[in-house]
């Protein structure tokens, strides 16, 4: 491609190929993007699954105002009482955030737009992938996996589409399906999703609501200091007893002074009791341990 006359955009360029008889594969071609009228643009209501954050809008409104780039939406055609609508499937915050900058003067000439081609599981598996930069909060995916279950999607279809594990989609479906009041304390910041699902899965089955239980480790938290319930609430409040690897180590040195005398007391063979003497540090060690464990039985009793 020599002598070429003075190009200075790509709608240039793409003229003088086509003009000039390159080959098609050589050539520039154009993508589904157009720019359309701030007005034809509509929101689904209930669609997206979360709601809008206005930080993160206006953080679009100024890169709008400022002429930045901005990715285009993707939107669905779409005749509402007769007039052509585009329907947003991924970019609620860039077009909440461009009316607020056109609200505010910035005289934008549109909305850059890709046409979604696709059905309502399309929709949301893009929805879901795409976040518009900002990571889905895990009761948010979980809504969306919710709905792609809905139009019969299996676990493993779900975890292979959005390349995640089998067992990251059934916990968050687990949450997603859980109880208004329980997801209300997930929203409200008061628990962390992770050991909401920790009590979910523990209870299940049992007929138990884990509303109280939640609510108990949330009290304790507070009583402890801290904003909100963590996975350590929930340890304690199932009674599971967890380790440090310290602890560990410091437990499996205590009793490796053991391994003879406790072999040599073996081999006499019978029913006859064993004696393990401890010096005070090892006996100290596995006394913590210990005390640890039944510290966590009894608060899952109470």
């Amino acid at each position: 491609m020599t002598d070429l006359p003075r190009i200075a955009s790509f709608r240039q360029l793409d003229e003088h190929l086509k003009k000039t008889g390159v080959p098609r594969d050589e050539q520039m071609i154009r993508n589904n993007i157009y720019i359309a009228p701030l007005d034809w643009f509509a929101i689904e209501e209930g669609f997206n699954l979360r709601p809008i954050d206005p930080d993160h809008a206006e953080g679009f409104a100024k890169s709008y105002e400022q002429g930045l780039y901005v990715p285009p939406v993707v939107a669905e055609l779409k005749i509402i009482d007769g007039n052509p609508r585009l329907v947003i499937r991924e970019g609620h915050h860039r077009l909440t955030g461009a009316r607020i900058a056109d609200g505010r003067g910035a005289n934008l000439p549109g909305l850059m737009v890709n046409e979604f081609k696709g059905n309502q599981s399309d929709a949301v598996v893009m929805m879901i992938k795409t976040s518009e930069g900002k990571e889905l909060l895990p009761l948010e995916r979980g809504e969306g996996y919710k709905r792609l279950a809905g139009q019969n999607w299996s676990p493993a279809q779900i975890a292979d589409r959005m390349n995640r594990s089998i067992t990251h989609v059934e916990r968050l479906l687990l949450l997603a399906n859980a109880e208004e009041n329980v997801k209300q304390l997930v929203r409200e910041g008061a628990i962390k999703a992770s050991p909401v699902i920790d009590v979910l899965v523990e209870l299940r089955g049992t007929g138990q609501d884990p509303y109280p239980k939640l609510l108990g480790m949330i009290e304790g938290a507070k009583a402890s200091g801290r904003t909100r319930a963590t996975g350590s609430d929930a340890n304690k409040a199932l009674g599971k007893f967890k380790v440090t690897p310290k602890e560990a180590m410091s437990a499996f040195s205590a009793l490796s002074g053991l391994t003879g005398s406790l072999r040599d007391q073996l081999k006499s063979g019978g029913d006859a009791q064993h004696e393990l003497r401890l010096d005070s540090k090892a006996a100290e060690s596995l006394l913590k341990i210990l005390e640890k464990y039944e510290a966590s039985q009894n608060t899952a009793e109470a």
